[in-house]
């Protein structure tokens, strides 16, 4: 069953993942809405991922819905282009980074496998890209793909990095 999980969860990552790649070619959209919808993604992968990790690890998987939660409603203001919340759009580039790399540490401490490790170690790489491009990338299409990178990557770790097997009680 946990097998089944974890592909879903990757499938997941990794249509999220194209959407925020391909989305910016569709259309041309602001900054903010692209930010927007790209927080609103990481917020989605999130949530999924709390209810994969809170078997596991409640604390985590508690960390993980909290931020999923917040990602979200950043992400709402960020698209809704809210008035009285302004001035975070100077921050978007960070905010966004942040959330990488905020993912990246609770996978990499919460998890104890080499999948969870590996996309814990992505998560904060890309995050700290994400901080450096943003600060000399004007075109938004970049950012995105940073995103998607993230997501895709991360949904075929989930799908084709299988965890170790418990060890099982031999049978006498």
């Amino acid at each position: 069953m946990n097998e089944g999980k974890n592909t879903l969860i990757g499938i997941l990552a990794i249509i999220l993942g194209l959407i925020v790649i391909i989305f910016p070619l569709v259309s041309v959209l602001t900054f903010s809405v692209l930010m927007g919808l790209g927080i609103i993604f990481l917020g989605i992968w999130f949530f999924s991922q709390s209810f994969h990790v809170w078997e596991k690890n409640l604390a985590a998987g508690i960390a993980d819905l909290l931020l999923g939660i917040i990602a979200v409603l950043f992400g709402i203001v960020f698209l809704g282009d809210v008035r009285a919340f302004e001035f975070l759009t100077f921050l978007a580039l960070y905010i966004v980074g942040l959330f990488l790399i905020i993912a990246g540490l609770m996978a990499l401490f919460s998890g104890k496998d080499l999948k969870a490790r590996g996309i814990g170690i992505l998560g904060i790489i890309f995050g700290i890209l994400y901080f450096i491009l943003g600060m000399y990338v004007a075109n938004p299409l970049f950012l995105a793909i940073i995103i998607g990178a993230f997501l895709i990557l991360a949904g075929i770790m989930e799908i084709f990095i299988k965890p170790p097997e418990e060890a099982k009680p031999s049978k006498k």
